[in-house]
């Protein structure tokens, strides 16, 4: 029996290999598309960029039920003491609350497994960070106090920044909050925005800066990281929705500027997709010390 389970949602963008080796266990959402529900990694992503192009009658989302969170908690449940489950921003969907119902529920079948369940007000890429420390925690044998301590430590520590060709689907879908007024200027305006969820947003999209190029804005991007870290030691991870050429140019440019203790880049989830479109850059950072 291993100290603390860890599990997440799609939203963090956890490759499987990194699943496999760090033993993180995934809920999937659910995308809704003519009428029919589908676990979203059943999903075929060419498929919904596709679809998305349309910009019409699009997919919608649905999150995980209570009840998958309880059959989640009951699978980990027969090699943990413990449970930890690190949430995707609440201000974003009701997953974070279901996951507590579904804690609830667990009381009286696990009586014996302590389960703890955690918002870490971002998304994508800093919640797979957040996600990785937590995982690489509890595979050194630390105990859940000690995980949830890292966990609250790191939700306040790392940073967020995103790009997308447009807020058109970010909109469409109810997500842009505090971006709206820019998402109505697109129709007007030529720009690329840059917009961060994180702990110092409290959880809601908020706008950041915006420039008329994608190079301008990763070069903003790169600016925003060294006035925020200066010159220390970073851990970063970059997610991508079906631009694996800029990811890599984007890596380029951050390794170029600062030394890294661990890089990773990332495909986005299909759910990410259904509300970006195709063209998403995500950066997650947060500094060694």
């Amino acid at each position: 029996m291993k100290k603390v389970a860890i599990m997440t949602d799609t939203v963090a963008a956890i490759p499987k290999d990194m699943a496999q080796k760090y033993s993180i266990e995934v809920v999937p959402f659910y995308i809704i598309m003519d009428g029919r529900s589908c676990i979203e990694t059943d999903i075929d992503k060419d498929q919904l960029y596709t679809r998305l192009k349309q910009k019409e009658n699009l997919p919608t989302t649905s999150a995980p039920s209570p009840q998958d969170f309880l059959l989640a908690y009951q699978k980990l449940s027969k090699n943990a003491e413990s449970i930890l489950h690190i949430s995707m921003s609440s201000a974003w969907t009701n997953a974070y609350a279901a996951a507590i119902e579904g804690k609830e529920m667990a009381r009286e079948k696990l009586p014996h497994t302590t389960i703890e369940v955690i918002d870490t007000k971002t998304v994508m890429c800093p919640e797979l960070l957040i996600v990785l420390g937590a995982a690489k925690a509890a595979a050194q044998g630390k105990n859940l106090e000690e995980v949830l301590q890292l966990v609250n430590d790191m939700i306040h520590r790392v940073n967020h920044l995103s790009t997308r060709d447009s807020l058109f689907y970010l909109d469409k879908g109810g997500r842009v909050f505090e971006a709206k007024s820019w998402a109505e200027a697109e129709s007007k305006t030529i720009f690329r925005a840059i917009a961060a969820v994180d702990a110092s947003t409290g959880g809601i999209m908020k706008p950041v800066a915006r420039a008329k190029t994608k190079g301008q804005i990763m070069k903003k991007m790169v600016d925003i990281i060294k006035e925020r870290v200066g010159d220390k030691k970073l851990h970063i991870a970059i997610g991508h929705s079906n631009v694996p050429e800029e990811a890599e140019q984007f890596k380029q440019m951050l390794l170029s500027q600062f030394q890294c203790d661990e890089l990773h880049i990332v495909d986005a989830a299909a759910v990410i997709v259904l509300y970006n479109g195709r063209g998403l850059i995500d950066l997650g950072f947060y500094s060694s010390d």
